[in-house]
C-alpha cells in the first residue's frame, strides 16, 4: 500500500503557484514532445468550451522537500505549458497591460519574497535550464526565434513549441487572447498524485496514463543507479546521467532499451521472473559476481553499448584487416539477421562471448547461433524453450576456458530447417524471406558488403494464372496446388511488383517483368536462363534450395 499519498485536482493557476516547485530529475529522458504534440495541445485548448473545466491529465510526483517535487510522470506537459504561458505573456494583447504581464510571468518564475524566505526560482526546473529560462524566464523571451544553429535537440523542440503556440495565438483577436489566457489558468485542471517514496511514486506511475512520453523501466533503473545512496558525489552523478543519455542517443531508443533485456539474460542466465527494474534491483545489482549498483553498472553498461554497436549496428567489429574478407561476410550476414530475425535473445550470446573472448572465432559462433535461431524459427519454438537454449549457451560461455571450447559445445541440428525449405506452403512461413535472402548470399561471391534489400517475393508460376494461359496448359491443378508456394517457384524482387504483369506467360514474364526486378539477386537471376518453366524444374529447384541454403558463406 502506498504511504503518505497526497492527491488533488488543481487549476493551472494553483499548479504554477508558490505551493509547487517542479524539477525534472536526472533519470528522466530529455524533452521529447514533437510538433504534433504541441499542435494537439494548443488546438485542443483553443477549441475547448470556455465555460467548462478542461482536464489536462495526471501528474505523478515524488516530493523530496516541502513544496518541491520531482516529476515522475508529466514533465512533457508541464514543460509545454510553461512555454505556452510565456507565449501568452509576451503576446501583444497581454503585453500592453503591465499588471497582466506580471501576473502571468509570476506563474513561470516565482518572485523573491524576503519575509517568507522564498528566493526567485523557476516553477519548473528542466535539465537544460539555462536555455529553457532564456526562452520562458525573461519577459519578451518568446517574441523572436529562439534557436541557434548549434542548439541541442531539446532547444530545437522548445523553438518548435514557441513557433506553433505563437502561430495559434496570432490567429486570435486581442480579446480572444485574454479570454484564452484566463481559460488556461483558471479552467484547465490537472490531477496530481504525490508521495515521499520514489518506489511508491513509480508504482503510481504504472497505473496512470500519460498523453506524452512515458517513463520506462530503464528510466527507473537510471534513477536507481543515480541515487545518492549509490553515487554520493553530485557532480559525478551528473556526469553519469549525461553519459547515460549519450549512450541512448548513440544507439537510439529502441536498441538502447533492447540492451537491458539482453544484459538481464547475460547476468541471470535464466528466464525472467519479474519486470526489468525488479530483475536488476533484486537479482543482479550488487549480487555475487554481478556489477555493483551505481558507477559499477554504469561503466559496464558503457562497455556493452560499445560492443552492441560494433556487433549489430555499425557491424565493424571485424575490420578490413581480418583475413579472407570475413568482415564482408560478417557484415552481410549480420545485416540480414538483425533485419529479419523475429527474436533477439541470440544477441545476448554474442555480446557475452565477445566480452569474454574478444573477436577470436566470432564469425564461426555467429554461423552456429544463426542455425540455432533458424531451427527455433522454423519449428515454432516457444519463448520458454528459446530461453532454455540460450541460457545453456550463456552458461557454456561462462564456464569455458577458450572460444574453441564454446564452439565445440554449441551443436545444431539442421534437419528441421531443410525440411522447412521443402514445405509446400513455404511462401506463407515467416522465415521464408530470410531463407531466400540467405540463398542469395550463398550464391553471391560476397567480395563486398551486400544489403539484400528485398521489396517482395514473387511467384514465377503465378498464384492465379489467367484462364487459357500457358500456365494452365503446362500445370495441372494438382501441380499448381503442390508447387505454387514452394521455394523452387519463388524469386526475390528488388523493385516494386505489378500484380497484373506478374500473370504473363513465362517467356514474356521473365523478360519484361522479372529481368528488371531481380538484377540484384544472383539466385533469382538464374530463372532468366530457363527457356521454360515446368513442374519438374520447380521440384528440382526446391530440393537444390534445401540442400544449399545453409551452405558456407
Amino acid at each position: 500500500m502506498t504511504k503518505e499519498l497526497n492527491s488533488d485536482m488543481v487549476s493551472v493557476a494553483k499548479l504554477f503557484s508558490q505551493d509547487f516547485f517542479f524539477r525534472v530529475p536526472a533519470y528522466q529522458r530529455p524533452f521529447l514532445w514533437d510538433a504534433d504534440n504541441f499542435s494537439d495541445l494548443v488546438d485542443d485548448l483553443a477549441g475547448a468550451d470556455r465555460d467548462e473545466p478542461y482536464f489536462l491529465g495526471t501528474l505523478v510526483l515524488h516530493q523530496y522537500a516541502k513544496n518541491h517535487y520531482d516529476i515522475v510522470d508529466g514533465q512533457q506537459r508541464l514543460t509545454a505549458l510553461c512555454i505556452l504561458l510565456a507565449c501568452l505573456r509576451d503576446s501583444p494583447a497581454i503585453a500592453e497591460d503591465p499588471d497582466l504581464v506580471k501576473e502571468v510571468h509570476e506563474k513561470i518564475i516565482q518572485p523573491k519574497r524576503k519575509l517568507e524566505g522564498i528566493p526567485e526560482i523557476s516553477r519548473v526546473t528542466v535539465k537544460d535550464n539555462a536555455a529553457f529560462n532564456s526562452l520562458v524566464g525573461k519577459i519578451n523571451g518568446t517574441t523572436k526565434p529562439f534557436i541557434k544553429p548549434t542548439g541541442s535537440p531539446a532547444e530545437v523542440r522548445y523553438e518548435k513549441a514557441r513557433s506553433i503556440f505563437w502561430d495559434k495565438i496570432s490567429e486570435m483577436s486581442e480579446e480572444e487572447v485574454k479570454k484564452f489566457a484566463e481559460f488556461v489558468t483558471v479552467q484547465c485542471h490537472m490531477i496530481y498524485l504525490s508521495t515521499v517514496s520514489f518506489n511508491d511514486a513509480f508504482r503510481l506511475f504504472t497505473v496512470v496514463n500519460d498523453r506524452g512520453k512515458q517513463l520506462r523501466r530503464i528510466d527507473v533503473l537510471k534513477a536507481y543507479n543515480l541515487d545518492p545512496a549509490a553515487i554520493t558525489n553530485e557532480s559525478t552523478r551528473e556526469q553519469y546521467a549525461k553519459r547515460w543519455e549519450a549512450l541512448e542517443e548513440r544507439l537510439g531508443e529502441k536498441s538502447f532499451e533492447d540492451i537491458f533485456h539482453l544484459l538481464r539474460l547475460v547476468y541471470i542466465k535464466d528466464k525472467p521472473q519479474k519486470d526489468l527494474y525488479s530483475e536488476f534491483s533484486e537479482r543482479i545489482l550488487g549480487k555475487s559476481r554481478m556489477p555493483s549498483r551505481g558507477a559499477g553498472f554504469m561503466d559496464e553498461l558503457a562497455e556493452y553499448v560499445e560492443l552492441y554497436d560494433a556487433l549489430f549496428v555499425a557491424r565493424d567489429i571485424l575490420d578490413d584487416t581480418d583475413k579472407n574478407i570475413i568482415h564482408v561476410k560478417y557484415q552481410t550476414l549480420m545485416m540480414a539477421m538483425v533485419k529479419h530475425f523475429p527474436a533477439s535473445e541470440w544477441k545476448a550470446c554474442l555480446l557475452y562471448f565477445v566480452k569474454r573472448f574478444g573477436k577470436e572465432q566470432l564469425y564461426s559462433l555467429v554461423i552456429a547461433i544463426e542455425k540455432v535461431g533458424l531451427d527455433h524459427w522454423v519449428r515454432g519454438v516457444r519463448k520458454d524453450e528459446r530461453y532454455g537454449t540460450y541460457t545453456d549457451i550463456l552458461k557454456l560461455i561462462a564456464s569455458a576456458s577458450s572460444a574453441s571450447q564454446v564452439l565445440e559445445g554449441v551443436s545444431v541440428e539442421t534437419a528441421a530447417i531443410e525440411d522447412a525449405c521443402r514445405a509446400p506452403n513455404f511462401y506463407g512461413a515467416g522465415h521464408a524471406k530470410y531463407l531466400l535472402v540467405r540463398a542469395e548470399m550463398v550464391t553471391s561471391e560476397l567480395d563486398h558488403v551486400r544489403d539484400f534489400n528485398v521489396r517482395s517475393i514473387e511467384h514465377v508460376l503465378p498464384q492465379n494464372p489467367a484462364n487459357g494461359s500457358e500456365w494452365m496448359r503446362s500445370f495441372t491443378k494438382a501441380d499448381r496446388d503442390a508447387l505454387t508456394n514452394t521455394a523452387g517457384n519463388l524469386v526475390l524482387l528488388s523493385k516494386a511488383k505489378n500484380s497484373a504483369a506478374g500473370r504473363k506467360d513465362f517467356a514474356d514474364k521473365k523478360v519484361t517483368y522479372l529481368k528488371p526486378r531481380v538484377s540484384d539477386f544472383p539466385r533469382s537471376l538464374q530463372v532468366l536462363q530457363y527457356d521454360e518453366w515446368t513442374p519438374d524444374m520447380i521440384r528440382e529447384r526446391t530440393e537444390a534450395f534445401a540442400s544449399m541454403v545453409l551452405g558456407e558463406l
